[in-house]
């Protein structure tokens, strides 16, 4: 029995059946995905948590990753972990690589340029759209995009009011631009753990997607079929409340309801796939949704089945206890060398005339 029918099955005994028709739809579309012709032309929009990309520079909100800090974190390693999150990044979605990339936990402008500056991400003179928030780690998200594939038109920060007293968390970064000629507008999104406090993490969380969902509600009131992406480390799963009751984000394709988004990891997450790897388990932190107006097949769409978690055998642990998830910078203190702690997810579009 195909893995995918084993979920299917135990998902829908747990959720019902109309979970099952669900599913079962979005497994027919997928195989939508492999039948693009040659000269259909796609881009791939993906996102990446860089885990803890700091230079090697000291600052008030980063002290144990420098020199003399717990992390021992000197240039030579800087310089090694810019080398790897390039390789990484080249290869999200093919040989043209990501026409845009959300990412999040890098500390500045500075070493985002350098990143983009280093082989092999320099050939593709990919430009930087970054604002500093008041993150108390000095993490930060941003959006990467090839200016071929990409022209952005407005760029912004939304600011997020959070209900834990004296808690700073990452703002929401909302890129509008012309891709392939139509309109899009990007929103990239780290939402806050729970910091040892699972129920104020909820709420922080909650407050994300309140203020999300009103941007979108805004987006939409204006053109009821505009084409919207929201991607991002939500440290929420697909099948969440917060994901499906208050971003309205879930797995129905149905272009019909306007308001929802559909979340395209909705079946990586059904089938056990995830994007980081906590605890000897893989969960589905990392996705990209869209709005049902690229569901529509008409101008900017969503390829169906094209969401993909990006895990080459180089961005993994080849053998041990962690064997298959992703070659981290650190393990607790030690050092790994690796990439992130997160594998890289993308989507793809294209035009539809």
């Amino acid at each position: 029995m195909p893995d995918y029918i084993y979920y299917l099955q135990s998902y829908a005994m747990r959720h019902g059946i109309k979970t099952l028709f669900t599913l079962f739809t979005l497994i027919t579309l997928s195989g939508c995905a492999g039948i693009l012709s040659k000269s259909d032309k796609t881009y791939a929009v993906g996102f990446y948590n860089l885990e803890k990309l700091y230079d090697s520079k000291a600052n008030a909100r980063n002290m144990d990753y420098t020199p003399t800090g717990s992390m021992k974190w000197d240039d030579e390693r800087y310089q090694h972990k810019l080398k790897n999150l390039a390789q990484a990044i080249v290869t999200i979605g093919g040989k043209d690589g990501p026409a845009v990339l959300g990412i999040t936990e890098a500390e500045s402008r500075k070493v985002l340029d350098e990143l983009v500056q280093t082989p092999p991400l320099k050939k593709k003179k990919y430009q930087i759209i970054h604002f500093e928030s008041e993150d108390p780690l000095g993490l930060d998200v941003a959006l990467l995009y090839n200016p071929k594939r990409f022209k952005p038109t407005l760029q912004k920060v939304v600011k997020v009011d959070y209900p834990q007293r004296n808690f700073k968390g990452k703002d929401i970064l909302l890129v509008k631009g012309m891709m392939a000629g139509e309109p899009v507008s990007i929103f990239v999104n780290h939402w806050p753990p729970n910091y040892g406090n699972t129920r104020q993490g909820n709420r922080n969380r909650q407050a994300a997607a309140t203020k999300l969902r009103q941007q979108i509600d805004a987006e939409l009131k204006t053109n009821p079929d505009a084409n919207i992406i929201v991607m991002g480390d939500f440290d929420e799963e697909p099948k969440s409340k917060i994901l499906q009751q208050t971003l309205k984000a879930n797995g129905r394709p149905n272009p019909l309801y306007k308001e929802e988004l559909f979340n395209t990891f909705y079946i990586n997450y059904v089938q056990g796939l995830g994007s980081y790897y906590k605890r000897g388990d893989f969960k589905m932190l990392d996705q990209v949704l869209v709005s049902k107006g690229m569901l529509d097949s008409k101008g900017l769409e969503y390829v169906m089945g094209s969401a993909e978690i990006h895990d080459p055998e180089f961005l993994k642990y080849t053998f041990g206890k962690y064997k298959n998830t992703p070659r981290t910078t650190y393990s607790g203190t030690t050092y790994m060398g690796g990439f992130s702690d997160h594998f890289p997810v993308y989507i793809k579009v294209k035009v539809e005339k």
